[in-house]
Order: structure tokens, then sequence, then C-alpha cells
């Protein structure tokens, strides 16, 4: 009986889910001949109540009738997303980037690419994506597009993941997808990645063009090879980039001469030498305070329009651009000439060369400057004020930073927090207890909120001086700020306050650290001691209980002296 009530009821129930397919079919023809043959297909299509209806298996079925009308696929796919919440997964979505390609969509299909790269692993993207394409002679296609989509946000981890995807299954990228990749790596400066990418890019058998050997030439300077960048331009290999590297590099070791005979080789190639070119020969000019050069260089200069009539008339312009060059020895020679001959400069030019300064680690004239702008009351960007701020947290840096970097926020700047800390710490170490009180005043007055490290050397000081005043003051401070410290830090603060007698305080800051879930055995040993001093035996016992029902007993020696504590 009961097995003839199981086939029964297997029988219904593959009628059903041979009924449910034939409507499904059904309904995948209508929409799909609604879209191909009707201009007007939203209104008709509104009328079928899909809401509910649209799944991804049906979705895949319609673009798979569709695909040869890839606008009206692509269009249907948006309006489905935008109208009908249709919330397509990801192997729809790769068949609608594939769909999109083969049609000459790539905005469409970047779209759509971009945010799924930000929302899914490279490897279950790539993997995905192999399976839209498989069968399909647009594969390399677009796994090519998905490397340069990676490679175009930075993402060099994800890009060499899909180069490994394609490799593994005999796909060749495009060579415009390897420079792509090539490219991220040099600028990230991933010089070993670059090389080893670029031994796999000619062991497949992918040609380089133009585009390639420039970035050779990138990669080369970075790497400081330059012994191989000469060798390939005597063996006729020869780009703008690959000379510009040798110029640059001649010009900062002070070799004129084979710079300025690299130079007229270009000339005589017909490669028309750039402003970086030239900068490079200037910025090693003044570095050696070679006048005659410096004259010479600006005057081919001018008379190439690359820099105006008279030179300084555009000052500020050629510092920034000089600065963003790296070319910061030229840039100061054309500021300190603006300076002396009073020429106005804009704020943006400050800032140019501040940050410039900073980054080159060259802090007296970064503090000078600084001083500068501070007297001439210049507004200038967040981003000089991270690389001054950079370089004054770093070790051994003037003594006066404290002051600099309080003038700073003063202004309204705010520093990294990281930046923050590093600079307490090192007041901290130096022991100038009063500028670190100060400078965490100001830090928390930003709502910005320091590290524990960067607070534990200030608590032990006070504790250890007996300034528990100033502790409250600054678990008060955190408190307000939603800011927390380590375990360690308020064990200190609550065996300070034990000693000092302040029994009740020590037991708000015990239930503020049980809020945060930042309480160990030791937090328990501390305050339950303070209790038993105070013939608070009862709230002692209480906490010892919690303390073994949390199970935060301490180590047998510590536990025997602590109950001894419930017998005095």
């Amino acid at each position: 009986m009961l097995l003839h009530n199981h086939k029964a009821y297997s029988t219904a129930t593959s009628k059903l889910t041979w009924r449910t397919q034939i409507k499904q079919n059904q309904l995948v023809s209508q929409i799909s001949s609604i879209l191909i043959q009707r201009h007007n297909w939203v209104s008709l299509l509104l009328n079928l109540n899909l809401s509910s209806k649209l799944t991804p298996p049906l979705f895949l079925q319609i673009l798979h009738k569709t695909q040869s009308h890839p606008q009206i696929s692509l269009s249907f796919f948006n309006w489905a997303i935008s109208y009908l919440k249709f919330k397509p997964d990801l192997i729809s979505q790769c068949h609608v980037i594939q769909v999109s390609l083969g049609a000459g969509l790539a905005q469409s299909a970047k779209t759509i690419l971009d945010s799924l790269v930000q929302t899914r692993s490279a490897h279950v993207l790539v993997e995905t994506m192999v399976q839209a394409c498989r069968g399909k002679s647009s594969q390399s296609d677009a796994l090519s597009f998905v490397l340069q989509c990676y490679s175009r946000k930075g993402l060099f981890m994800g890009a060499l993941e899909v180069s490994r995807k394609m490799r593994v299954i005999g796909c060749t990228p495009s060579v415009h997808a390897c420079n792509a990749l090539l490219d991220v790596l040099q600028r990230g400066n991933q010089i070993k990645l670059a090389w080893c990418f670029y031994g796999a890019m000619i062991r497949d058998g992918i040609l380089p063009d133009k585009f390639t050997c420039s970035l050779v030439g990138h990669i080369l300077r970075r790497d400081g090879k330059f012994e191989r960048i000469v060798k390939l331009l005597d063996m006729g290999i020869r780009n703008s980039v690959m000379y510009n590297a040798i110029v640059d590099y001649y010009s900062r070791i002070g070799d004129f001469e084979a710079a300025f005979c690299r130079l007229n080789e270009l000339h005589h190639r017909k490669l028309d030498p750039s402003f970086s070119t030239y900068g490079s020969i200037l910025d090693g000019a003044c570095k050696f305070r070679k006048v005659e050069v410096i004259d010479r260089v600006m005057a081919e200069m001018v008379d190439k329009g690359l820099l105006p009539k008279p030179p300084l008339s555009e000052c500020g312009s050629t510092i920034q651009k000089l600065c963003d060059l790296g070319n910061v020895n030229a840039a100061t020679m054309f500021f300190e000439r603006a300076c002396d001959e009073r020429i106005g400069l804009q704020d943006a030019t400050y800032g140019c060369m501040l940050k410039a300064f900073s980054k080159e680690g060259r802090v007296e004239e970064a503090i000078g400057l600084h001083r500068m702008i501070i007297e001439r009351g210049i507004t200038i960007k967040n981003s000089a004020y991270h690389a001054f701020v950079d370089l004054l947290c770093e070790e051994d840096q003037p003594e006066d930073k404290y002051g600099i970097l309080r003038d700073i926020m003063r202004r309204g700047f705010s520093p990294s927090t990281s930046n923050l800390c590093k600079c307490i710490s090192s007041l901290c170490a130096e022991r100038k207890w009063g500028e670190v009180e100060e400078l965490l005043n100001v830090v928390l007055e930003k709502g910005l909120l320091p590290d524990s490290l960067s607070c534990y050397s200030l608590v032990e000081h006070y504790c250890s001086s007996r300034q528990i005043d100033k502790v409250i003051a600054l678990h008060n401070k955190l408190e307000k700020s939603e800011a927390s410290l380590d375990v360690t830090t308020y064990n200190i603060i609550l065996d300070g306050l034990v000693k000092e007698g302040r029994i009740e305080e020590s037991i708000r800051v015990f239930d503020y650290m049980k809020g945060l879930k930042l309480v160990n055995s030791a937090s328990f040993t501390v305050i339950i001691r303070g209790l038993c001093h105070a013939k608070e035996m009862r709230k002692a016992m209480k906490l010892h209980d919690e303390m073994l029902n949390m199970g935060l007993k301490p180590d047998k020696a510590t536990y025997k002296s602590l109950i001894l504590e419930f017998k005095r």
C-alpha cells in the first residue's frame, strides 16, 4: 500500500514538474517574441506580471533566444533590474557581459564588470566567466576584458589570477590586456612580478607592441638597470621612454655630456624630447650647480615652447610640473627666483613644493616652507600636509615637530591616527609628558581616536607618579569619545585607583571594561583585592563568583593569595 502511494506521489510530482516546465518554456517564448518583434515591449511585458516569475534560470533562457539582438537583450536586462527588482546571479551577469562584448558594447559590459570586481573574488569571477564563455570564440576577448578591468583598478593580484587561469585553459590574452597589467605592476613598483609576467608573455608567444617596449623601459628604470637600457638603445630598440630614462640617469650622476649626447640622438631620430626630458637635465644641473648647463637647458626649453618667454612669467605652472615629475632641485630654483623677484605664486604652488620637499625627506626645507606658509596665511591642500606629517612622524626628526604638528591641526588639518600615535609614542619615549597631554587633548577634540599603545606609557606615568586625577580625566575623555584602551592599560588604571583607595571609581572603570568585554583574570583579581581591603566583602564575593562563572580563574598561586584576602 505504501509502495503504491509512493508511486502515485512520484507520478503526480513528475506531471507537475513537466507542466511547470511547459509553462516556463511558453513564457520564455512569449517574452522573447515580444522583445524581438515589438517596439513597445515594455508596456506589453508589464501586463505579464513578471516580478515574481523572472528568475535567473528563466532570464538565461530569454537571453539565449534574444542574444542575436544584443542591444535588446541588454535593455531588457537593465529594465528588469530597475523595474522588476530582478536580482541576477553571477552567471547571468557574466553571460550579459559576454553578449555585450560580442556586440561591441564595451561600456555596458564595463559597467556590469566594475561592480562585480568590487564584490566578487577574482577566482570565483574568472571561473564563472570561463563557464559563461565555454565553447565560444569570444572567450579570449571576454577574459582579456576582465584582465584589463582588474588592471585598470590597480588590483594587480586579481589581474594575475585572471592571467593564471587563462594560461591554464590555454587562452591567450590580448597584448593590450597584458600591457594594462604590466603598467599597473610597474606603477606599483612590483618589479619582480612585472619581470615574471613579462617573461610569461614572451613564453606564451604574445608579441610586444610599442607600448610594451615603453613599459619595459619604465620597469628597467625603476629596477635601476640603466646599463640594459643603454644596450637596448644601442641594439636599435628605441623609444622616448628609454631615452628619458637614460637622460635622467646621466643627469642624476652629473654626466651632462652623456645626457646631451642622448638628447641629440632623440633629435636625430625625430623623437621630440618632452618637458620631462629637459626637466631631468635641469634638475641635475641645479643639484650640481652647473650654471652653464642650467642656462643652456632653459634656453632650449624656451625655443621649443616648453617654457614661456621670459621663463619666470608662468613660474607657478612650471614649478608644479617639475614637482609632479620629481624634479625638486629644478622646482626649488624656480621657486627661489620667484620669491627673490617678488613674483606672486598661487597657494597650490606652495602646497606642491611642501609635498615635494616632504617626499624627498628634505626636512629643513619643508619646515622652512611651512613657516613661510603660516606667515603668509596661505591655504594648501590636505595631500601636502599628509606628506609633511608623514615626514615629521619619522624617527630622528626635529625636536619641535610637536609644535609644528599642533599648529597644523589648529589650522584644521586632521592627520591620520597612525601618524598621531607615532608622534605621541615618540614624545612618551622622550618623557615629554606635557606635550603628550596637550597633543592627546587636540586629538580627542578633533574626534580622532588614539590607539591604546600610544596611551599606555602616559597611563603608566600617571599611576607611577600618583597623578590619579589625570588618569580619571583621561578615562572620562576616552569614554566620551567612545574610545577604549587595551586590557593591560585598563588593569594599570584599576591598580592605581585601588592603591589610592578610590574604590568607587575603580568599580566604575571596571564596569566600563566589562561593557567592552575587556576583562581578564588580572582585572578581577585587582578589583576583588580592592573591595576586600575596603571591607566590601559581599561585593568582593559576588565578583569572585562572576569571575569563576566566566572561566577566568587565575593561576593557583594568585588564586590562593586572593582567597587569603577574604580571611583578613
